[in-house]
């Protein structure tokens, strides 16, 4: 492996973790449909506020959403239109509708 490589390969890990667990993924879906707040993350997975607060860090880690603060209030979206496609592939590939 070529030493410009291996940055890639993490970054492709990170990704794939960030994805590889069912409530991590299930905040990916429902951020298919628009910028969400944790509490209306909350109702979607079912985890508590906690958990959710967790797998949202994992994934802003992982460089697959985004955070961004009005006031008060804090939203989350789907970091770009690659992690959408990338959403969708693995959606498909698994054998559900994107």
């Amino acid at each position: 492996m070529r030493a410009d490589e291996e940055p890639v390969l993490e970054r492709a890990v990170a990704v794939l973790r960030g994805m590889a667990y069912e409530h991590r993924l299930r905040i990916l879906v429902a951020l298919t449909a628009g910028e969400r707040t944790p509490g209306a993350l909350t109702e979607v997975v079912p985890a508590d506020p906690t958990a959710v607060a967790h797998h949202l860090r994992f994934l802003l880690d992982a460089g697959l959403i985004r955070r961004r603060r009005r006031g008060r209030n804090v939203f989350y979206s789907l970091r770009d239109e690659p992690t959408r496609r990338l959403l969708g592939e693995v959606l498909r590939y698994a054998g559900l509708p994107a």
